[in-house]
């Protein structure tokens, strides 16, 4: 019954999922012109992609920080039959995280655990022969 439910919420808000490369932004303006492409493609254009641009209105705040010509987006909004703008709740950029950094260091000590980085590798107790 929640199923049900929360799948009719959903489709009562309107919104739908876009996937996008981003051709050009207006941070003032709040206005985007993105690339839409099909989910299956994985953010590449060509033989996989829509190939339709569209423009993206949203409120100037809401455009993430790290937006920029060339990101892929996540774009959650109305694009209604007919019209030529996708009417934006949410926008998020993909992949990357923290734009590859590994700022708590997990990924280090991962890493040394394995033997990378010049750690002595896993499962031989405190390192030593």
């Amino acid at each position: 019954m929640g199923v049900l439910l929360n799948g009719w919420v959903l489709d009562a808000s309107g919104e739908d999922l876009f996937l996008g490369r981003v051709l050009s932004v207006d941070r003032d303006a709040g206005r985007l012109s993105v690339l839409l492409l099909e989910e299956e493609s994985d953010g590449m254009e060509g033989e996989g992609g829509a190939g339709k641009p569209v423009e993206v209105a949203i409120h100037p705040d809401r455009l993430p920080k790290a937006l920029s010509t060339g990101s892929i987006v996540r774009i959650w909004g109305d694009l209604r039959e007919g019209e030529s703008v996708l009417n934006a709740a949410r926008i998020y950029t993909t992949g990357g995280g923290a734009g590859g950094k590994d700022a708590t260091g997990v990924r280090r000590r991962i890493g040394k655990g394995r033997g990378q980085y010049g750690g002595k590798g896993g499962g031989k107790g405190h390192g030593r022969n």
